[in-house]
Order: structure tokens, then C-alpha cells, then sequence
């Protein structure tokens, strides 16, 4: 019976399992100018950005699918890493680019009905405001969490965040297509913070979501489970963070241990994480100067793959902390200062250090801040000071956009030894079932063959991909990326034949398939 029980239990949690839901990214500057105006002569254009992580190396499309993107952007793709929806804050869109059925009128209210309804066609402008996230019941539902602009009316008028709500989307509805089954749904109602992040609960199933309480250093903590969202009644407050209308930023290590805060009033803060009891602790504080520009303040955070360096981005800066250094900020070490980019024939408009997103390639982008055509990139953000090789403008975009999409790490999975026990004792087990599944396609392959280690439980430590021939020898071995999922193969550096695959542990091996390459 406990076999016939682990067999459902392994086969629900395939079907659950988030590995690349952040495949596909969606960005681009007011997309609906690309329809009235022919700005190539410029230099540049408008219009959408696609990036696609199941290429390697990343594809990156010029289309225009009609959703204008400001800051506020986020997607969300199935397990296999096939688009589903995105949304720019104020609507959700398909795979087919059509709003998903009741999800006008995301965030409606003063702010962008009466004070400047042109962010109705703009898109919401909240950075790391939003999120998508898989629901723990059902594989085809999710949330999405999203911060609220409000504004003091006049004589006021100042600009907050008040709000977090959750809107709800099922995609199994309209054919596949998605409807929205509830959405504005208020489960927050303070002066906060407009970054959203959110990390994996130490259980491998549910999750922890942060929001800052602005002006004080509290922080609330929803779970996101089984129930649904709840706002724990108890605010998490130590260390110094203090935000007075900063422009700030937030992320989480990928491995979740530490949670970091940066703003350009306050400073840096690290903390470390409970992924258990979602409760922060050993709060550590370096101050920073505010840094202003003539035209912007951009401030970003993102974390190396390994969990080791974090990124600190502000506006004509970018500097490196070990996080593993006894004293972390005396590690501080500035790897990229800004040089001058600029959008093509308007020096003005620069191009500066942004929010930054950790990629399924391991690379960190980091957004320009203004509308320019060009992402800044960290190419080896595993390797520490100038090794990390941090790249201005170092991709160049088919048109312009002033964000990056915002997203968690859907690959971390559970806690080991039943440190979190609120689930079943079967949890490792389906854990252990899952690691077992290694699938190679094309198979048979002539040209590039890619191998799928998606259900690799990295709390158990790193692993590597061998290849072995018929006569057993072994003919390929490297150490595979913790931050992919998958590894792309050219079949070329094989001879025609068949080749057993395996992905190893310490020289244990943890799943095997075959490959057969022809020529």
C-alpha cells in the first residue's frame, strides 16, 4: 500500500513540480509605438522582447504582441518550459497574445483611473512588483502577487504602495487558454514596500513571500500553501532597514538561506533566512550614501548562482559581496562602473545599473533603467572580483525596454532530514523517486541532443553528467549547472553509435538513459 501511495504521490508532484517556470521572459518599452512610429531611423525601435532559455544559447526575438511593458513585467511557463501567460500589471496574456478571459483591470484605482491614466497603456510601474507562482493544489492554477500603487490625493499626492493583492488564474479553463477566477484580492492593506519576493518553503512545496512594512524594519510574511495566501499575524523586525521613499530593491540567495534589502537612503541589509518558520535573523547593515543622477536612481540586487556573491547594483555602480566572508561587507569589491552607454542619439537618455534577475542560463541581467536597447550582463557571476566578467550593454536588444521581468528560483527544492515537518514523511522519498528521471531528446540525435536533470535535488549537493560508450569507456564528463535544469549536447564530438548517459553524486549514480547519436 505506502508503495501504491508514493507511486500517486510521485506522480502528482511531476505534474506540480516548478523547474522552468522563468523559461520564457517578455519585455519591451510601449510596444503600441511600433505601430506609429518608424523610430529605426534613430537607431532604435519599439516594440516586444522574447528571451527563450530553451535555447543555448539564449534566443532573443524581436515581436510585437501588443502588451506595453513599463517596470511591472512578469511570466509564467509550464514545467517543459512552454510559455503559458504574462502580464505587464494591468492585464494577463496567453500564449496566443490575447488577455486571459477576466483579467482587465489588474490594480485599478486613483493612481492610474484619475492621477495619470496613462499607465492603463503604459503598464503598471512597480519594480519587482509582481510575481507568478504555481499553486501547491492544483498544477494548472496560479497566483499572482502583486504590489498597489496608491497616491494621497491632492494637496498630498505622494506616490505609495498600499496594497499586496493575489489574483488567481486557472489555465486549464478556455481551452487551455486561462481565465482568471478571482483577482484584486486584498491580503495586505499598509504603507509597504513595492518589492515582492518570494522563496521556496523548506518543505519543497509551499512558499515564503516578503514584503517590506515601509518606514520601519518589519517585514510581513505570507505563506503561500495548501490553503491559499495567508498573512501571518506576527511582522518580522530587527536590523536597520528604514525606507523613507527610497527607490530600493530585494532578493533572496537561490538556495534561500540569506535575503538581502538595498536602498539608496538606507543602505544594504543581509539577513539570514529560515526557510521553516520563514523568520529573518542576523541582520547585518552597511550604509550607503544616496546616489543620485541628473536623470535617475537605479538601484538592483541578485545573487551568483552558488549562492556566494551578491550583487549590488546602484546607478553608475555595481559591487560584489562574498557572502561567505566573515565579515561580508568588508568584501565589497566594485566590478563594473558605468562608461557611458546611452540610447543611440540621446546621451541624456543613459543606460544605467538596474534591477537585476539571476537567468536559467546562470547569467544575472541587469535592466538599464531607462528606455534603451541594451541589457548589462554578469557572465560569470559564480567567479569572484573582475572574474565575474560584468559586461555594459553587453546584450544588445532588438528594440527598447526599461525593465526586467521578475522572478524566483522555481528549481529549489526541499529541506533534507525533516528539518521542516510540515509534510508527510513520504516528501523525501518522492524527492528521491523524482531524481531518478534523466530524459534525453532528440533521441536518437545527429545534431544537438538536450539533457533534461530537472528534478535534481541540489540540498543533496552537486552533480555531473558522464557519458559512457558501448565498451563502457568514458567518453565525456562535466560538472553540470545548478542553476538550469538542462545541458544542450552537440552530437558532432560523438562518434555514431549508443552512449549511456549518467548523472552522478560523488561518483554515485543518481539516473541513467541512453543515448543513441547517428550521422
Amino acid at each position: 500500500m505506502r508503495q501504491i501511495v508514493l507511486l500517486l504521490i510521485v506522480c502528482f508532484v511531476l505534474k506540480v513540480s516548478a523547474q522552468k517556470n522563468d523559461y520564457n521572459w517578455l519585455t519591451g518599452y510601449q510596444s503600441y509605438y511600433h505601430s506609429i512610429h518608424d523610430s529605426t531611423a534613430y537607431g532604435f525601435t519599439y516594440g516586444n522582447i522574447e528571451f527563450d532559455f530553451n535555447s543555448t544559447p539564449v534566443n532573443i526575438a524581436f515581436d510585437s504582441i501588443s502588451m506595453n511593458f513599463d517596470f511591472t513585467e512578469t511570466s509564467q511557463s509550464d514545467s517543459d518550459g512552454n510559455l503559458l501567460f504574462y502580464t505587464n500589471g494591468i492585464y494577463i496574456a496567453n500564449k496566443l497574445n490575447l488577455p486571459v478571459s477576466n483579467s482587465d483591470s489588474l490594480n485599478v484605482g486613483y493612481l492610474d483611473t484619475v492621477w495619470d491614466p496613462t499607465i492603463m497603456t503604459t503598464g503598471y510601474r512597480n519594480e519587482q512588483g509582481i510575481l507568478a507562482i504555481p499553486s501547491a493544489v492544483n498544477p494548472r492554477q496560479y497566483y499572482v502577487i502583486s504590489t498597489y500603487v496608491d497616491i494621497i490625493p491632492p494637496p498630498g499626492g505622494n506616490v505609495y504602495c498600499s496594497k499586496i493583492l493575489v489574483a488567481l488564474i486557472d489555465m486549464s479553463l478556455n481551452g487551455g487558454l486561462g481565465e482568471v477566477i478571482y483577482k484584486n484580492q486584498a491580503v495586505i492593506n499598509d504603507n509597504l514596500g513595492e518589492e515582492v519576493q518570494c522563496v521556496r518553503h523548506g518543505n519543497g512545496r509551499d512558499w515564503w513571500i516578503l514584503v517590506q512594512r515601509r518606514n520601519t524594519n518589519c517585514f510581513y510574511r505570507i505563506l503561500l500553501d495548501t490553503s491559499g495566501v495567508n498573512v501571518l499575524p506576527d511582522l518580522s523586525c530587527l536590523g536597520d532597514t528604514v525606507s523613507y521613499g527610497q527607490v530600493s530593491a530585494a532578493c533572496f540567495t537561490p538556495d534561500g538561506t540569506k535575503y538581502a534589502y538595498l536602498g539608496t537612503s538606507s543602505g544594504l541589509d543581509v539577513y539570514d533566512f529560515d526557510r521553516c518558520t520563514g523568520i529573518l535573523s542576523s541582520p547585518r547593515h552597511l550604509p550607503l550614501p544616496i546616489l543620485t543622477d541628473s536623470n535617475w536612481i537605479g538601484v538592483g540586487l541578485a545573487a551568483s548562482p552558488n549562492s556566494r556573491f551578491l550583487y549590488a547594483s546602484l546607478t553608475h555602480q555595481l559591487y560584489q559581496f562574498d557572502l561567505l566572508a566573515d565579515d561580508i561587507f568588508s568584501s565589497i569589491d566594485t566590478v563594473g562602473i558605468y562608461s557611458g552607454g546611452h540610447l543611440p542619439g540621446t546621451p541624456q537618455v543613459q543606460s544605467l545599473f538596474h534591477i537585476q534577475q539571476l537567468a536559467p542560463d546562470g547569467k544575472i541581467y541587469m535592466s538599464g533603467g531607462n528606455a534603451v536597447p541594451y541589457y548589462q550582463v554578469i557572465n560569470y557571476p559564480d567567479e569572484k572580483g573582475a572574474l565575474c566578467n560584468f559586461v555594459q550593454d553587453g546584450v544588445h536588444l532588438p528594440c527598447l525596454t526599461d525593465g526586467i521581468p521578475n522572478f524566483p528560483n522555481y528549481r529549489l527544492g526541499s529541506l533534507t532530514q525533516g528539518q521542516c515537518d510540515s509534510l508527510t514523511a513520504f516528501t523525501q522519498d518522492v524527492r528521491d523517486a523524482k531524481e531518478q528521471i534523466l530524459k534525453v531528446f532528440p533521441n536518437p540525435a545527429n545534431d544537438i541532443a538536450t539533457v533534461d536533470y530537472g528534478f535534481t535535488d541540489w540540498n543533496k549537493g552537486a552533480v555531473s553528467l558522464e557519458i559512457a560508450n558501448e565498451l563502457g569507456q568514458l567518453v565525456y564528463t562535466q560538472t553540470l549547472p545548478m542553476y538550469s535544469g538542462f545541458q544542450k549536447l552537440e552530437m558532432g564530438q560523438f562518434a555514431a553509435g549508443s552512449y549511456t548517459i549518467f548523472i552522478k553524486r560523488a561518483n554515485a549514480v543518481v539516473a541513467a538513459n541512453k543515448l543513441v547519436v547517428v550521422h
